[in-house]
Formats: C-alpha cells, structure tokens, sequence
C-alpha cells in the first residue's frame, strides 16, 4: 500500500477507534449513554413519594406568599390547602396502586383500566375544581391575577417539566427563548 494512503487509514482508524472507546465509556466512567435506566441513581418508591411532598409543600408555601392573604381569608387557604394535599396524596396512592399491579396482558384489560384511570381523573378534576371556587371566591381582583398566573404550576404539574414545558418548549410549545416548538407555524419573513 502506498504510504500517502496509508497515513489517513491509520489516522482515520484511529480516530474512529478513540471516539467509540470514549463514547462506550460514557459520561460517568463506565458503559452506557448516561440515559439509560441502568445509570440513574437508585431511587425507592418511598424517596419518590417523599421527594414529591416536600416539592409540593414548598410551592403552596410559594403561592401563600405571592397571595399576601390578609387573615380573612386564612381559613379559606387552610380549606385549599387541605383539598390540594389529598389531592397530592390520591395521586400518591394511584402511582404506587400502579406500580404494584401486575401489567396488563389484553388490550381490553389495558383499555379497561385506561378507561377506570380517566375516571378517576375526571373525578379528582372535580374535587380541585371545586376547591378552587371555593378559594378563589375569597380572593381580591389582585390575588386572582397571581393566583392565576401562579397556581398553574400547582394544579398541572407537568408544566415545569420535561413533558410539557421546561426544557422541551413552553406551555404553547415554545422553546426557550421564546421561539416556536415542533409544529408550531413560524411567522411570515418578509
């Protein structure tokens, strides 16, 4: 072979062999993207729950100072408050009632208990609903609008995260930076 082929095989081969070695490696030093289930830190169901509690207390905490609520209306909050914990809760429940049962093995038993999940969600909208009149009815004109800017992220917990929001677009599927997510129309360039 001749050497001025042979010098960017080797170099070629190289470098190719160094970067699967490195990407093989992964990001914490061992095999692995760093994605996977294998490389996420071991978590119990109990961390979760409890993880989960404490992040929704402090953003009740959050929205009671950007309400300001004037001693009046304290009883209405401690109504709300209540309502949102056993809200917090019932889902607690239906998370762990999930992981426990056993998969489904038919489609109409994964249908079946799609269909019993969107009643019972159906349900717990309800409640909040309810919840909500009852607490908004309390509020002044300035509380509504904080309470309506703030309280969606207490009501939809998604919003902040990956699902919907955060790093993968806005509540509208806006991307950071205020830019249109996946499709959404662009505006006309003239």
């Amino acid at each position: 072979m001749k050497p001025w082929i042979k010098t960017p095989l080797v170099a070629a081969l190289l470098a190719t062999t160094a970067f699967s070695a490195t990407a093989f490696a992964g990001p914490h030093g061992h095999g692995g993207c760093g994605w996977g289930k294998f490389d996420a830190p071991a978590v119990s169901p109990e961390q979760i729950k409890e993880r989960m509690a404490k992040s929704f207390e402090v953003k009740l905490a959050k929205l009671e100072l950007a309400l300001a609520l004037q001693p009046n209306q304290k009883s209405a909050w401690a109504d709300f408050k209540q309502a949102m914990n056993a809200r917090g809760e019932a889902f607690a429940r239906g998370v762990e009632a999930r992981r426990k049962a056993e998969p489904p093995k038919t489609v109409l038993e994964r249908l079946d208990r799609a269909e019993n999940a969107s009643k019972e969600r159906v349900k717990q909208l309800a409640d909040t609903r309810k919840a909500v009149e009852s607490f908004y009815g309390k509020l002044s004109a300035t509380q509504k609008t904080v309470f309506d800017a703030e309280a969606g992220r207490l009501l939809q917990p998604h919003r902040d995260g990956f699902a919907r929001g955060g790093r993968h677009g806005g509540p509208r599927g806006e991307q950071p930076g205020g830019q249109p997510g996946k499709g959404e129309p662009r505006a006309p360039t003239a």
